[in-house]
């Protein structure tokens, strides 16, 4: 019969390849009455934080073969030749075996660990299955060759094709151009931010523009003579260089922004409507539909092909992320939950009724998110459950 030890290696397979049944659950719950120490173990190799996302490599893995490859090796020979009682010996082997296994396992574990989300750590404070670490400065830069290249805040220059520079400085993308303005206004860069990052750059021109999570900036790596359109999907904070007979063009998929010099807050991801929220100058905005709205400071749009929306707008709420913070004000939890969903690169799934409770407060970019979350749930009536990069919502009462 298997040394429970060793049958623990078979459950801890299961486990991380998602097939651990009712059944072997009860087992292993008899296995722990019989050797509590054994119960250390599996917390140990089960609180790495490995589920079922893992599961082709744990399906893959051969236990039979592993024995066999043990038993064969010759450092187990030894242990048999050693020992003259036949029933102590096999218990040496089973034992030694298990604990092989077991290193086998944990050093996969490591392995497997190395190559695993980052973000991902153990909750030391607020009791969930773990944390998630908050995002950060970083990007991919699509060249006009098509060639990419992944930025972060380290110095660096490239050069491109045409052999203009590009420069990064304090995590600052910035150009510098060398050829005539006709030819680069037709090669075109792409600024892509993924979830839980953002980036800040200088456009050939001059402009300013702060790139949110989850968003995507494309421009030419000069303007041309009569206007300077950029296109965005996400969420941008431009500072526009000041040029009287060169408007700044925002293109998005639910209209254009036309400016001279202004700084403004433009949100434009393609599952909600836009908005945008003006800072200071002047705006035109123009919808799908060919519908014109001039926007004065303080005013906020939200708008999609066929409508527009003015409101006053809370402008310390609408560029908090740029600053470095969420700024919530009577905010539902699936509009909260959005804004970590991007910050944090977490998927959100809710169970049961979606609280209709708004929550208002401000919480710092720089905290992990289990504290995030800590801080909500006390004014918004829900608990949250965090699976890896899956965060569960429910209903507090």
């Amino acid at each position: 019969m298997k040394d429970q030890q060793f049958i623990l290696v078979d459950y801890l397979v299961k486990h991380f390849s998602g097939t651990l049944s009712q059944t072997d659950i009860q087992s292993l719950q008899k296995i722990f009455e019989d050797d509590p120490s054994l119960r250390d173990q599996w917390e140990k190799y089960t609180n790495q934080g490995l589920k079922s996302s893992d599961a082709q490599f744990w399906n893959s893995l051969d236990l039979d073969r592993a024995r066999t490859n043990i038993l064969n090796y010759p450092t187990a020979k030894p242990i048999i030749q050693a020992t003259g009682n036949a029933r102590i010996r096999n218990l040496k082997i089973l034992v030694g075996l298990a604990a092989s296994l077991l290193v086998i396992i944990g050093a996969a574990l490591f392995l497997n660990t190395v190559h695993r989300d980052k973000q991902i750590v153990a909750d030391q404070v607020y009791n969930y299955k773990n944390d998630v670490l908050p995002g950060g400065q970083k990007a991919t830069l699509t060249l006009s060759n098509g060639k990419t290249v992944e930025l972060s805040q380290q110095q660096a220059t490239l050069n491109e094709q045409h052999g203009e520079q590009l420069q990064i400085s304090n995590g600052q993308l910035q150009y510098k151009t060398n050829s005539p303005q006709a030819e680069l206004a037709n090669l075109k860069n792409t600024l892509t931010v993924p979830a839980a990052g953002f980036y800040r750059m200088v456009l050939p021109d001059g402009t300013k523009v702060w790139v949110n999570s989850a968003s995507e900036l494309s421009y030419p790596l000069a303007f041309g003579k009569s206007i300077r359109k950029v296109e965005l999907r996400g969420e941008a904070y431009f500072e526009v260089a000041h040029e009287k007979n060169r408007p700044f063009i925002v293109s998005t998929a639910h209209g254009d922004i036309k400016v001279l010099g202004t700084a403004f807050n433009l949100r434009a991801y393609n599952n909600a409507s836009s908005n945008v929220t003006l800072v200071n100058g002047s705006i035109q905005l123009t919808n799908t539909n060919k519908t014109t709205k001039q926007v004065i400071p303080g005013q906020k749009v939200e708008f999609d092909g066929s409508d527009m929306r003015v409101s006053q707008a809370n402008i310390e709420k609408e560029i908090a992320w740029r600053q470095g913070y969420f700024y919530f004000e009577h905010d539902k939890i699936q509009n909260i939950m959005d804004q970590l969903a991007r910050w944090y690169a977490i998927d959100v799934i809710y169970q049961g009724p979606i609280s209709k409770k708004t929550f208002g407060g401000s919480i710092s970019r720089d905290v992990s998110l289990a504290e995030a979350l800590e801080l909500i749930k006390r004014g918004a009536g829900v608990e949250f459950v965090i699976d890896r990069k899956t965060v569960t919502v429910k209903n507090k009462y």
